[in-house]
């Protein structure tokens, strides 16, 4: 069972596409444009890629150049689908013609994913087949409740104020699923990384561009050296990372986020105003499923703490009640 990412902006062929996909037995995920696809895939690192390529915001050509300039995603099979275009791009792995025959379209799966870069994987553990089932149960349900709220967009700004909470409510729920399929992947050590040469700085923006869409009142501040910060990593896992601590420092009212450099280490140091932590809470921050009451998002936090290991660093925290709370990441420099 693969993870296939499908993009189409018509909703109906988008169903018609991810449900084929589904009944061969493997997990989709869905986008709607180019941008939003290659959000997807930084972040679910998928087997496969299914794109049209007439699409607003970017189109599959261009996704299809974005992904392989992506060092964890370039050796990810693309298939592009076209109704105006004659061939494929350089940068696709296959091309179907619109309209074309389930049969053909079903068979072209079957061949790419045979073919991809470590196909022969392992069958999924229970652990893993659970949070894989998690996920894959929550995506339904969410694509349906965005379609729902993209058709409140436009409304009086008292009524706009629920549609953001809503979408960030969304969001949070997104975010869960990808957590807990991450976390049964940890448990049955099946999570490995793809590291790659890479500057950090850049990666460490992107996470931070994003967290701003979190709340247009929530201040971030970033402090980064001006000269390029080299490093090999894994550019989606650790993304994760900084996504994870940035919207937990968010949910306290700002954020300030230090990159740090030695000849040896980098830290990435994310810092937020809030009430700080419990001196109690400090030891089990970084569990999967802690007792009692646990501050922001518990599962991504530990999920976090483990992609900093596998990188060869750690995650850790500090607080004064009263006085905010560090989170800082600590990696090592020619790992």
């Amino acid at each position: 069972m693969s993870l296939v990412l499908v993009a189409d902006d018509e909703p109906a062929v988008l169903e018609v596409l991810s449900q084929v996909v589904e009944d061969l037995g493997h997990d989709v995920v869905r986008a709607r444009d180019g941008e939003e696809a290659l959000a997807l895939a930084r972040s679910r690192r998928p087997q496969l890629v299914v794109t049209d390529h007439m699409m607003p915001r970017m189109s599959g050509m261009e996704l299809c150049s974005r992904l392989k300039q992506e060092p964890g995603l370039r050796e990810v099979p693309i298939i592009l689908l076209s109704a105006v275009l004659q061939q494929g791009s350089p940068d696709s792995t296959a091309f179907l013609n619109k309209p074309f025959e389930i049969n053909d379209f079903e068979a072209l799966i079957h061949r790419v994913l045979e073919e991809a870069p470590g196909a022969s994987r392992e069958p999924a553990t229970p652990v893993e087949a659970l949070g894989q089932w998690v996920a894959r149960t929550l995506q339904g349900p969410l694509e349906a409740a965005r379609v729902q709220l993209l058709k409140l967009e436009g409304l009086s700004p008292p009524t706009q104020d629920a549609v953001m909470a809503l979408g960030a409510q969304l969001q949070s729920l997104e975010r869960m699923g990808q957590h807990l399929q991450d976390a049964a992947s940890l448990s049955a050590g099946s999570l490995t990384l793809q590291p790659a040469e890479g500057e950090l700085r850049a990666h460490l923006e992107a996470s931070v561009a994003r967290c701003r869409t979190l709340g247009p009142g929530v201040p971030v501040e970033l402090v980064v050296p001006e000269e390029p910060v080299a490093l090999r990593f894994d550019a989606a896992r650790l993304g994760r990372v900084f996504d994870v601590l940035l919207s937990n420092a968010a949910r306290q009212g700002g954020v300030r986020v230090e990159l740090r450099v030695s000849d040896a280490r980098v830290w990435v140091c994310v810092s937020d105003p809030g009430p700080g932590i419990p001196e109690a809470e400090l030891p089990r921050l970084f569990q999967p499923f802690p007792d009692g009451p646990a501050r922001g998002d518990a599962l991504g936090l530990y999920v976090a703490s483990e992609l900093a290991k596998l990188h060869g660093g750690a995650l850790s925290a500090e607080s004064v009640p009263g006085r905010g709370a560090t989170f800082s990441v600590s990696l090592p420099r020619g790992a």
